[in-house]
């Protein structure tokens, strides 16, 4: 069976360098808020002040502009679902299936601080 693009069921929001509190979003797209096969990346910090994470992904469509940090300006704060206000930091930006018609973007994020209780 070839590989297909996942669905996108979720409304995503995405800010640059902004304060998604009182901003509008920079990019409205959709996508599918999934940890793929139930198989987590951790992230490591290389400094000893900062705290280990678990990081999540993101499917969104193809050519989405998305922005991870070596991206000049730095990397994007994601809310998904959009008006929930869970907020992710992008740590890592590449697409799927590159060339090919089944071809999407994967977002790897760290939850930024601040969430609501409970988790909505």
């Amino acid at each position: 069976m070839p590989y297909v693009i996942p669905a996108m069921p979720l409304a995503v929001n995405v800010w640059r360098n902004g304060n998604p509190t009182i901003n509008p979003p920079d990019v409205i797209t959709i996508g599918n808020l999934s940890p793929g096969k139930r198989v987590f990346l951790a992230f490591v910090p290389l400094n000893a002040g900062a705290q280990s994470q678990l990081l999540m992904e993101l499917l969104i469509p193809p050519r989405i502009d998305v922005r991870g940090p070596n991206n000049a300006g730095g990397a994007d704060v994601v809310e998904c679902p959009a008006g929930t206000s869970r907020f992710y930091e992008v740590v890592f930006v590449d697409d799927i299936g590159k060339g090919f018609a089944n071809e999407h973007r994967l977002v790897v994020m760290g939850q930024s601080a601040g969430w609501p209780n409970p988790i909505p």
